[in-house]
């Protein structure tokens, strides 16, 4: 039996000094770490795989920034 490849996230994807929070990349069958406010689902794939950039606080896209 095969040993799955773990592939871990090439940036750093917690800014400020926010609680963090766990993500499951299941693309990348690894974890990562993120504090942004507006993350409501878990089981998430990180940017470097495909899924969404983190929203983080003070640079809300409808705020216009």
């Amino acid at each position: 039996m095969a040993t799955p490849t773990v592939v871990k996230p090439t940036r750093i994807l917690v800014f400020g000094d926010r609680p963090q929070h766990t993500h499951k990349c299941e693309a990348g069958n690894h974890d990562w770490q993120c504090n942004s406010p507006y993350c409501e689902v878990m089981k998430a794939d990180c940017p470097d795989h495909g899924g969404l950039e983190p929203i983080i606080q003070g640079r809300e896209p409808w705020r216009g920034r």
